[in-house]
């Protein structure tokens, strides 16, 4: 894996983030399946835009992404493109400013390659598989922070309803240990605060694959730690609870919610 092919995946990303600048003020919003899930005209153009140049730096890689049915695809084993358009769609549709257009490159089932873009920031996470992680260019190191000197991020389960009685659980009880908690409202952008120490902590109770692939590299390349909300090892699946921190960070997370997630 080169730093070329790398150089070269940040600027299709780098120019998908301007078809997001460039959204007009009417995005044709759609509901998804699930509770205030919403998919826009932007989604699906930023998708078809990257699977189209992707398919020219590998012609023989395979897609897995969110919109137009690439949801159903499977990572294989050789190279996977792994994508999200816009993570943080709800944040794109207020004009909240916080939306990650994330690409990840696999081959047989490993992350070599992950790329997120807040193209509102202009910030361009990067991360090549043992070859450090950066945040426009500057190399990225996490401090092993306990909870109580940092802010945590967390999701609040939007989408599963099922799951918001556990997830302000759990948010009450990390309340009581750390400075702050947040909820962003992109989950990429969440892991990758982790990575640039922004943020001590970044908790899901459900994500797909798209939504953590390309930021899993990144919180791990600049020395982050991530595991399921039960503490195992977690390689690419489809649906998954998320926990990405530092490593004291991690050790009191799961210290703190397990007797809430043995009540489930």
């Amino acid at each position: 894996m080169s730093d070329q092919l790398l150089d070269q995946i940040c600027e299709i990303v780098r120019q998908a983030g301007s078809i997001v600048l460039s959204a007009a003020a009417d995005k044709e919003i759609k509901a998804k399946e699930g509770a205030a899930n919403f998919v826009t005209k932007y989604d699906s153009k930023v998708q078809k835009y990257l699977v189209t140049e992707l398919t020219r730096l590998l012609p023989d890689a395979t897609f897995l992404g969110e919109e137009d049915g690439f949801s159903s695809h499977k990572i294989s084993s050789g190279y996977t493109f792994i994508i999200d358009p816009i993570d943080g769609t709800t944040n794109f549709i207020c004009d909240f400013m916080c939306s990650g257009i994330c690409v990840g490159l696999s081959l047989h089932g490993l992350m070599e390659i992950g790329v997120v873009y807040n193209p509102f920031r202009d910030e361009l996470f990067s991360a090549r598989r043992g070859q450090g992680s950066y945040l426009n260019g500057t190399l990225l190191r996490i401090h092993n922070r306990p909870l109580s000197e940092g802010v945590v991020n967390i999701d609040i389960a939007p989408y599963n309803p099922e799951l918001r009685e556990r997830a302000f659980a759990v948010s009450t009880a990390i309340s009581y240990e750390t400075m702050d908690i947040r909820d962003i409202g992109s989950a990429a952008l969440g892991i990758c605060y982790v990575a640039c120490n922004r943020c001590v902590a970044y908790i899901s109770h459900l994500l797909s694959t798209w939504d953590y692939a390309a930021a899993s590299l990144i919180l791990t390349e600049a020395g982050g730690v991530f595991t399921d909300l039960e503490g195992h090892a977690l390689p690419l699946k489809a649906k998954t609870s998320l926990l990405a921190s530092t490593e004291t960070g991690l050790h009191q997370t799961l210290e703190l919610i397990r007797p809430i997630l043995s009540q489930d």
